[in-house]
């Protein structure tokens, strides 16, 4: 294999593996919010779900335009411990290994406005992770 069929491999792995996270991100919220004591909590966690899937919109809309064919659906494995605060603790380490994981991905990026978009999301995935945050504070 050539070293450009190479890193373009290597490029759609990590997308997908991306899509894959983003997927078992808008899970979680699920999960968590169903465990979250507080309605004022599960409201939040509600929002921060909207924005996961509109994440793992953009990001597919990413790799069917760097790829040309729209990625297959993989139904995400999630285990999150059953006490609430635990399930905080695990959402906000699995968040920001996300976030280094974006931030790696947009380096590889070769279209400067997908860099960009992914540069947005990225952004909205570090206030993700101050909201859990505040919300593991307060438990």
């Amino acid at each position: 294999m050539s070293e450009i069929a190479s890193e373009k491999e290597q490029l759609r792995q990590r997308l997908l593996a991306a899509l894959l996270r983003q997927r078992r991100a808008v899970r979680a919220c699920e999960v968590v919010a169903a465990a979250a004591p507080r309605a004022a909590d599960r409201e939040l966690i509600a929002a921060i779900r909207r924005e996961e899937r509109r994440h793992y919109y953009l990001l597919e809309g990413l790799y069917e335009e760097w790829d040309g064919v729209p990625p297959e659906y993989r139904r995400p494995a999630l285990s999150l411990p059953k006490q609430y605060r635990l399930m905080l603790q695990q959402v906000i380490c699995h968040k920001l290994d996300a976030v280094e994981e974006l931030e790696q991905l947009q380096e590889q990026l070769p279209c400067a406005r997908q860099r960009e978009w992914l540069a947005l999301v990225v952004e909205e995935q570090k206030e993700h992770a101050r909201i859990w945050a505040g919300l593991y504070d307060r438990t």
